[in-house]
């Protein structure tokens, strides 16, 4: 199998490679470091419900849906992708696409590893360090008959944009996501204060994931590769803008396991916002926030470490009368999250 050093680096093309080489039927490990951010949705997200679309537009950050699983990520300079295209079966690589993240995985924990960070795999496609913090997520997908597998080492990443680029229904979401992302995803240069160097990182994947699929060799990038590429960018950002729907999601994931549910409601005397932070199926935070709490607010911490479902919010949610949000009405915005 070939390893794959694309020199053109610029708007989607770090994510187009590998679409490009699985349609050309081809086999490799494309390692690439994009020039640029970029909004790169999982295959089953919706741009108008999960992107600041306006924002993007406004700051030149391209939108594009590719044709793996995982969710929305916010992708750009100081990230190294590792982008796998095969044919199946391939031996090593096992048929099961559990088992397959769980064998392939190997390679950036060995790098992550290299690099000073101890971490695992939190299943199905997450890398978290030894404190559960996310530092790289992963996703598969089938194109035109290949398995593809792609992923990053998190170098650096901008909390900042990132917080920035998701709708909201409100707002007044935008801080608890903040602190959210803030406390739960990390990076190299926040966990060690190191700043490798991109070639040294490449080396060090491919010589991860060599023996995971069988060996590599260095490989050219053709000209109709990168063609069909450029045009693959354009078809894959048009894809990211199909939706007629505009409705804000209400259910971002952090990381696997851990999600941050967010409504706005209409109270008596204005907007009010609640934010559940939900892990495992349980809730472990709770905050109010909005106009139309003029009233005292109801105490919300019983709620912490109890499962996250209309049972347990029957019997220990509090009353919300005063204002102006009918309990079962609110309990059921809640529940009705869409990702």
């Amino acid at each position: 199998m070939q390893r794959l050093d694309p020199s053109d680096t610029s708007g989607i093309l770090p994510i187009a490679y590998f679409h490009a080489l699985a349609r050309l039927g081809g086999e490799g490990l494309i390692l690439i470091e994009p020039e640029t951010p970029f909004v790169s949705l999982g295959v089953f997200d919706d741009a108008a419900t999960t992107v600041d679309l306006d924002y993007c537009r406004a700051h030149g950050l391209p939108v594009m849906r590719r044709q793996t699983g995982g969710g929305m990520v916010l992708l750009g300079p100081r990230q190294v992708f590792y982008t796998l295209v095969v044919k199946r079966p391939h031996r090593p690589i096992p048929a099961r696409v559990n088992d397959a993240y769980g064998h392939l995985s190997q390679a950036p924990i060995s790098v992550y590893r290299e690099l000073g960070i101890e971490t695992r795999l939190r299943p199905i496609n997450d890398i978290v360090t030894l404190a559960g913090r996310k530092i790289a997520g992963q996703g598969a997908g089938d194109i035109n008959g290949r398995f593809c597998f792609v992923g990053s080492i998190l170098l650096d990443f901008d909390v900042d944009l990132m917080h920035r680029i998701v709708k909201l229904p409100s707002e007044a979401l935008r801080a608890p996501l903040k602190a959210a992302i803030t406390d739960h995803l990390t990076s190299v240069a926040r966990e060690t204060g190191a700043h490798p160097d991109v070639s040294f990182v490449k080396d060090c994947l491919a010589k991860a994931f060599a023996p995971l699929v069988g060996g590599l060799e260095p490989g050219a990038v053709s000209p109709q590769l990168t063609a069909l590429a450029r045009t693959l960018s354009r078809e894959l950002c048009r894809d990211a803008l199909s939706s007629d729907d505009t409705e804000a999601g209400t259910l971002f994931k952090v990381r696997e396991g851990l999600y941050l549910c967010q409504r706005a409601f209409a109270g008596r005397d204005g907007e009010i916002v609640v934010s559940l932070t939900i892990d495992e199926g349980r809730i472990a935070s709770v905050n109010l926030s909005g106009h139309g709490l003029t009233h005292e607010p109801p105490d919300l911490e019983r709620l912490i470490g109890r499962p996250f479902q209309r049972t347990t919010l029957l019997a220990e949610l509090p009353d919300f009368g005063p204002l102006g949000i009918a309990r079962e009405p609110l309990i059921d915005g809640l529940l009705a999250t869409r990702g």
